[in-house]
């Protein structure tokens, strides 16, 4: 509700800045043109005075204000065309609804931005875990304003989600796309756009493996994997009108090539065939930098974009809702709910392999050339917590551009490491969060499902998050409020979770600063909330004391402590002894108590 409640309060006062600025501009355009016809009337004397008290000595500033003044009358005297100029950039940080669904909107020449994607059933079906994935990652290239250039690569790797024909049976997909979008017309006046978009894709699939029988086997009953590669492609012809600024309709006519048979052992069809269809999508501009997104496709055939646990080929609908919201000007989020998982042109049209499911996706888009979220620098001692505990983590983000990195070990054989890279000034990605669990010692069996999914002897876990900046003093709020969420699986079982926390940190003066931190852990072995305090306390300019406690909250609730003393050789770099009874530092860990008390040292970098 917190976020809810900033995201309203920051467009609002978003919406009162235009209007104030529109206000500004017009007043200062009546105040020059009187004040240049008082400039013959005025004794040169008086008003030479004007000019150096008001302006220091810089009359370059009328050459400013002959030129605002003369935009602004062009402004007024051309409002449709540069309504629909506008148009052009206005949303233009969203690109496309859906990877198959291209807007009319491109970036500047020689811009570029990364996305990082993900698409999820909300279970794990018959795979379990907390679901079936579909991460991407996309680069946008500005080749002209008029043209765009994207990279897209996406992997999928997973049981299906159904059995078929009683048996569990792995699928992997791997994508390598490219693709053009070349403006055809827009008419300035009327609002219509219209777009033409190629593209070209190499397509990896796999079935089956030393256990289970290939979907694409239609001859025999072996078990084994099938594995094909294939150039696949998709074209679309997006046509947009912009009714307002604030209304967008896309209208997307287009075509998907895919194969329709696979392999030696097929005898009838058993891949999806080329689709054309048509789209369609409504963008709401609901504040400045807040967009709702609609899309509704229909697949015309002769192929097909879903099958069954019985193997059946058919067409579904493809439907999508959703949010995209320009935090800052460098990061941007959206949230949908949809059926498509395909993550590229080509592959989008698709539903889950073996069903057609409700999913979520979540995008994070860089855009590095726009400018970013002002803070003010921190103190000393603010910078020498922003490295986080041991197994409660403060709200405190990196500077943009720096590297935050962390290694850890202890008595019993834990071992983890951390990267995480500033993105913006509010926004930190953590690329690598790897390690594993060792030697550890459970009271009775509470959790043996748990721990045998995470935390078996063979575990190594790897996970992604990101962490989001809301509230800070160093954009005078009362304290620091931040996002964090990260998701990742253990290598051994294949067994993912989703972890969340809503992290709160407050100075209370210069020796004393604390954390609350509420978490959620979600799997589809179990989920959870839980509870982390801590404190950080400066015995001197370089030696803190932080103790810790973490509290699971469910019928068998684990209550576990660290103490840590932390010495800083600088801001940047600082070294952490402690002892604790935590599982381990890695978000499961922070959340269960081992039997034991083990030692550990904790390196911190920030470069």
């Amino acid at each position: 509700m917190r976020l809810v409640f900033y995201i309203f309060i920051f467009s609002q006062f978003f919406h009162f800045l235009n209007i104030f600025a529109e206000n500004i501009k017009n007043d200062s355009s009546e105040f020059n043109s009187i004040k240049w016809e008082k400039v013959e009337e005025t004794k040169s004397k008086t008003f030479k005075k004007i000019i150096w008290r008001s302006y220091k000595n810089d009359e370059s500033y009328f050459e400013n204000k002959k030129k605002e003044s003369s935009i602004i009358k062009s402004t007024k005297s051309s409002n449709k065309e540069s309504i629909s100029e506008s148009s052009k950039n206005s949303g233009s940080s969203i690109t496309e609804i859906e990877p198959f669904l291209p807007l009319n909107n491109f970036l500047e020449y020689g811009n570029f931005r990364t996305s990082v994607r993900w698409k999820s059933s909300f279970d794990g079906g018959l795979a379990e875990g907390t679901g079936q994935q579909n991460p991407s990652f996309v680069l946008d290239y500005g080749i002209s304003d008029s043209s765009l250039m994207t990279i897209y690569f996406a992997e999928a790797d997973d049981d299906l989600y159904n059995l078929i024909n009683g048996q569990r049976v792995n699928y992997h997909w791997q994508n390598y796309a490219l693709s053009f979008k070349k403006e055809l017309l827009n008419d300035k006046v009327n609002g219509f756009r219209m777009s033409l978009r190629p593209t070209i894709e190499y397509w990896r699939q796999a079935s089956g493996s030393q256990f289970s029988k290939s979907i694409y086997n239609q001859k025999d009953n072996l078990a084994g994997r099938d594995r094909f590669d294939n150039l696949i492609g998709s074209l679309s012809l997006p046509i947009s009108k912009k009714f307002n600024e604030n209304f967008t309709a896309l209208i997307a006519p287009g075509i998907s090539f895919l194969p329709e048979k696979l392999g030696s052992k097929a005898i009838n069809k058993n891949a999806y065939g080329n689709n054309f269809y048509i789209g369609s999508g409504l963008v709401f501009d609901l504040e400045e930098d807040l967009n709702l997104l609609f899309s509704y496709t229909t697949p015309l055939g002769p192929g097909t974009n879903y099958f069954d646990s019985d193997l059946n080929f058919g067409r579904k609908p493809i439907y999508s809702i959703g949010l995209g919201w320009d935090i800052n000007p460098k990061i941007g989020i959206e949230g949908k709910i949809t059926n498509s998982f395909g993550a590229t042109p080509s592959t989008g049209l698709l539903t889950i392999p073996s069903d057609n499911l409700l999913l979520y996706s979540a995008y994070i888009n860089y855009r590095p050339y726009e400018n970013d979220t002002y803070l003010k620098p921190l103190n000393k001692r603010d910078k020498s917590i922003s490295n986080g505990g041991i197994t409660v983590n403060n709200a405190l983000i990196p500077t943009a551009g720096v590297s935050q990195i962390k290694f850890n070990y202890d008595s019993r054989g834990n071992l983890f490491g951390f990267y995480g890279y500033s993105l913006s000034n509010i926004f930190q990605l953590e690329l690598l969060n790897i390690g594993s669990f060792n030697d550890l010692n459970f009271s009775g069996s509470r959790n043996s499902n748990l721990y045998s999914t995470y935390l078996d002897e063979n575990n190594f876990n790897y996970r992604l998050g990101g962490k989001l900046l809301i509230f800070s003093p160093q954009k005078d709020d009362l304290f620091w409020l931040t996002l964090r969420s990260s998701v990742g699986r253990n290598d051994d079982s294949n067994q993912g979770y989703l972890f969340t926390e809503f992290i709160n940190t407050f100075r209370l003066n210069n020796w004393l600063a604390f954390n609350i931190s509420p978490k959620y852990f979600f799997s589809g072995v179990e989920s959870f909330g839980g509870l982390g305090c801590s404190s950080y306390i400066n015995l001197s300019d370089n030696l803190m004391l932080i103790p810790e406690i973490n509290t699971s909250i469910k019928n068998d609730s684990d209550l576990n402590s660290t103490l840590a003393l932390r010495y800083s050789f600088s801001p940047e770099k600082s070294l952490d002894l402690y002892y604790s009874n935590a599982v381990g530092v890695q978000d499961i860990g922070q959340l269960l108590k081992n039997k034991e008390y083990r030692f550990g040292i904790k390196w911190n970098f920030l470069l």
